[in-house]
């Protein structure tokens, strides 16, 4: 997952604004998923020129606006991603674009990152890395074409006379396509402008920004590519992300719900396109997807209850003593 230097631990804050079961049989059990880069990232002036062009300032809320004026004033750094492409259904892109604290805690979940987001409004996140890196992240900005936040962090370290301070504004815009076999693609891209209010750390930014790019396209390649991983996981393992829901911490209770809801969604879209792969109509019911599933229940419980080749039934006694196997509930009592 992200990987952060004392720069890109800041700004990473906000890069997610844009992140036992049986397989469905509606998608190939072991999928490719990829990330495709339709164009690289790029921090040339005339890049930076039309990014500025391109932020709907306009949009912000007043009260909110020069948060975003004053980063815009004073950008020490700016970058656009890499632009990437890959499939997603638009709920679940959504999803954890609007929760990325949700994205956090399944990461903690997965043992693949300390990184910890807690919701402290509507709009409004604080975060930290426990590497020394703290901030906060506020959405000033969100509708179906794009997102625009804006993040302030600190990095401390023993190492520092003070802590190092930044702000960034991010500007993420998503597309939506349907391929010829009914799944969608995202294709999206991030405008990230960042404003360090120190000379030194200015300059120093500067000095190594090759470097900060670098890691700022592999970030978001990474957040691009579990989001990507994550829709497979709903679509194909519905079961795996109500554990996961379950195992979640530092979220509104009420984002359990959410998110196994989300599962379940996406796993009838699958079944309903492949009912209508296989019988060439573009409509089918709710109840013939429904068939489906329970067929595929039933299918799985008669598996699990099958006795397994050379298996010795529970009931089954035993040849010396006559005596039966005792439960282990029993042998503990």
């Amino acid at each position: 997952m992200p990987r952060r230097n004392w720069v890109g631990g800041i700004v990473a804050l906000g890069a997610f604004w844009w992140l036992g079961a049986m397989p469905c049989p509606a998608e190939d059990a072991k999928p490719q998923i990829e990330v495709e880069v339709t164009s690289p990232g790029s921090s040339v002036t005339a890049t930076r020129k039309k990014a500025l062009v391109d932020l709907p300032l306009d949009k912000i809320a007043a009260d909110v606006r020069p948060k975003a004026d004053e980063i815009i004033k004073n950008v020490s750094l700016f970058r656009r991603m890499p632009t990437l492409k890959f499939v997603s259904e638009p709920d679940v892109y959504n999803f954890f674009l609007s929760h990325p604290d949700v994205a956090v805690s399944i990461w903690r979940v997965m043992d693949i990152s300390t990184f910890e987001m807690w919701q402290t409004s509507p709009t409004d996140f604080e975060a930290d890395s426990h590497d020394g890196s703290t901030g906060t992240i506020e959405v000033l900005h969100a509708s179906a074409e794009r997102q625009i936040v804006v993040c302030e962090g600190s990095f401390k370290s023993p190492l520092l006379f003070k802590p190092i301070k930044a702000r960034a504004l991010l500007h993420l815009q998503p597309t939506f396509q349907k391929t010829d076999d009914g799944q969608t693609t995202v294709t999206h891209t991030l405008d990230m402008f960042v404003s360090f209010p120190s000379q030194p750390v200015d300059i120093t930014a500067k000095l190594i920004s090759p470097v900060s790019h670098a890691m700022a396209d592999r970030n978001f390649r990474e957040v691009s590519l579990w989001m990507a991983m994550m829709n497979v996981a709903m679509v194909q393992q519905p079961n795996w992300i109500e554990q996961v829901a379950g195992k979640m911490e530092g979220v509104l209770e009420l984002r359990r719900g959410q998110l196994m809801k989300l599962a379940l969604n996406a796993n009838i879209a699958s079944r309903r396109r492949e009912l209508q792969r296989q019988t060439g109509r573009r409509e089918v019911s709710l109840e013939e997807v429904m068939a489906v599933l329970r067929q595929a229940a039933q299918d799985g419980a008669a598996a699990k209850a099958a006795p397994k080749e050379g298996a010795v039934p529970a009931s089954a006694e035993q040849t010396k003593g006559e005596s039966r196997v005792e439960p282990a509930s029993a042998k503990m009592k």
